[in-house]
């Protein structure tokens, strides 16, 4: 059962992953993996002591192996011993266990990242046994080429399997000379409760390896389950002992045809679900993930060769899953060698950080990393931090921005951010210095501007309208109207923020979400976009099936978000 135990374990670890993906996946997955290995085979060896302190490293190694005190019930479990007595003597193992799910629970608050991560969901528990069968052969499609999942088998296999038939049939031989000189009856009963307590053994290895992918299945790759798939292994040997030699070499084929394929996969899933057809960290994600990385950095360091103690830098459109920017910027204190550095995404701007020292601002556009830099560089990303939904820190933004410069314009932007984030008393304090009456309207100059415009004399509708939304500045119907003229002139700064005003002001109105999707989706603000779009169709029910823009608009959109095809095809791209 040792031999077995650790046979079944490498042959786990070589399928499950490549180990790019093992080792990128973190070391602590490895280290989980030999310590309850480790543990079973101590317990099993009857040095419960060792074994206890061998699962304690385990568990701090990850908690993906906390079923492993059962595991090792199951493998240790002596032929007709009671599953009681063999629990029994695992107490070491299971205070163990006791002792680090104290220390976990008292220590949770730590790890945020687990909270948003970690979900109980009903597909979860079905979910990740399918994957554990799914990973078991080593099945994986593109969403968008199902053939891909099988290609032919590389010639190392080929090699490797023909060896393994000859020694297989030359042992096979040799065997059953052997086995013809023992008495049939004792070597059948030895047989069979052997098969029997492996069989068991295996099957609650690979099941119990499996649960804990429940709280993750959303986000499931392969490499989560090379603790289960030491079970599955361990049931797969034992299954096809019994079998001609040339049977046996079949699922050898098959999971070495299969996994092939998983490995060459163009792309991955991009989108959180528990039924993805294929991993979301893989050999592709990686490699996609260091070339984009490495290119940054490297543009990175042409723009700014060194940076100031104490700086901060601040990300916004990285591409997904790139992995560039990650918790508070350690890749950044290792290009520079300096432990002072920060960075996070735009999205988590605060003023309180920025101000520790210098800052800098960095866009992916077009595929390079440029610097935002300029006069009105505060402004121009304070109102992509308001197309990107967040109030928080474009709120933060615009406040520095009018601490810069403090113009009737940056006051008037403040605002509205400040009205997005629920605060109506600090938006009507910024609506004061920008110059702007709290009056709800109606504009009177709504009907004047109105007939202007059908006059064909615009700009003087957008003059009127511009006064309008000064004196009557809490009116939605006049912001949309100048913002609509703004829009149709090209002049898409002002529109938006009059777009942004009047969704604010009136967010029960149908047309209020439809104009802002649409400003979000010529900004690039794809996600947010849908969402105004969805909640227009909502909110506007059977009078917006006739809405062809707006519908072929979010169709579009949703083929170039996560889990949409379009954006399959452009993560298929590495562009070294």
């Amino acid at each position: 059962m040792r031999g077995a135990l650790v046979a079944a374990s490498l042959i786990a670890v070589h399928h499950a992953a490549d180990v790019p993906v093992l080792w990128a996946s973190g070391s602590q997955d490895l280290l989980a993996i030999v310590f309850a290995l480790l543990a079973i085979d101590l317990h099993a060896a009857g040095r419960r002591g060792w074994a206890a302190a061998a699962l304690a490293l385990a568990l701090l190694s990850k908690e993906t192996v906390v079923f492993a005190p059962l595991v090792a019930v199951a493998v240790a479990r002596a032929p007709r011993e009671s599953w009681r007595r063999a629990l029994t003597r695992a107490w070491p193992l299971f205070a163990t266990l006791a002792a680090w799910a104290i220390v976990w629970a008292a220590t949770s608050a730590r790890r945020p990242a687990i909270g948003l991560e970690a979900r109980v969901e009903p597909a979860g528990a079905p979910a990740a046994l399918v994957h554990l069968m799914q990973t078991a052969i080593g099945l994986e499609w593109p969403s968008t080429d199902p053939a891909r999942a099988f290609v032919l088998p590389p010639l190392a296999l080929l090699l490797a399997l023909a060896g393994v038939c000859v020694a297989a049939f030359g042992g096979a031989r040799a065997g059953d000379r052997g086995a013809a000189r023992e008495a049939p009856g004792a070597a059948t009963r030895r047989e069979s409760t052997t098969s029997s307590d492996t069989i068991i053994a295996g099957a609650a290895w690979a099941v119990l390896g499996a649960i804990p992918v429940a709280a993750v299945a959303g986000i499931w790759s392969a490499y989560y389950y090379l603790f289960a798939l030491g079970g599955v292994a361990l049931l797969a040997g034992e299954l096809v002992m019994r079998a001609p030699a040339w049977a046996a070499l079949l699922p050898a084929l098959v999971v070495g045809t299969l996994s092939e394929g998983a490995r060459r996969l163009p792309e991955f899933a991009t989108q959180r679900g528990a039924w993805t057809t294929q991993s979301h960290l893989n050999r592709h994600y990686l490699e996609r993930g260091m070339v984009l990385s490495q290119r940054c950095l490297a543009e990175l360091r042409r723009a700014r060769p060194t940076l100031p103690a104490a700086s901060t830098l601040y990300f916004a459109a990285l591409p997904a899953a790139m992995a560039f920017q990650s918790a508070d910027g350690p890749l950044i204190r290792w290009a520079y060698r300096d432990s002072s550095l920060r960075s996070f995404y735009l999205t988590r701007f605060h003023m309180d950080v920025a101000r520790r020292g210098p800052a800098f601002f960095f866009q992916m556009s077009q595929g390079h990393l440029i610097e935002i830099t300029g006069a009105d560089s505060l402004e121009h990303l304070g109102m992509g931090l308001v197309t990107s939904e967040a109030p928080e820190p474009a709120r933060e933004m615009m406040a520095l921005a009018y601490h810069h410069r403090p113009t009737p314009a940056n006051a008037y932007r403040a605002a509205w951010t400040a009205a997005a984030c629920g605060d109506t008393a600090e938006r009507d304090a910024w609506l004061g210095r920008a110059g702007v009456r709290l009056d709800p309207g109606p504009a009177p100059e709504t009907p004047v501007a109105l007939a202007r415009v059908a006059a064909g004399d615009t700009a003087q509708a957008i003059a009127l309208m511009s006064g309008a939304v000064r004196a009557h500045g809490l009116d939605p119907g006049a912001h949309a109207l100048l913002a609509d003229l703004l829009l149709l002139g090209r002049r898409l700064d002002p529109g938006m923020i009059e777009a942004y005003a009047a969704r604010l002001l009136a967010p029960e109105e149908p047309w209020m979400w439809r104009r802002w999707g649409m400003v979000e989706m010529v900004r690039d603000a794809r996600e947010p976009a849908a969402q105004a779009l969805e909640r227009y169709l909502e909110l506007a029910g059977p009078a917006a099936r006739d809405d062809r823009e707006a519908l072929a608009t979010l169709a579009t959109l949703r083929r170039e978000l996560p889990g949409g095809d379009l954006a399959q095809r452009a993560i298929q791209k590495i562009e070294r």
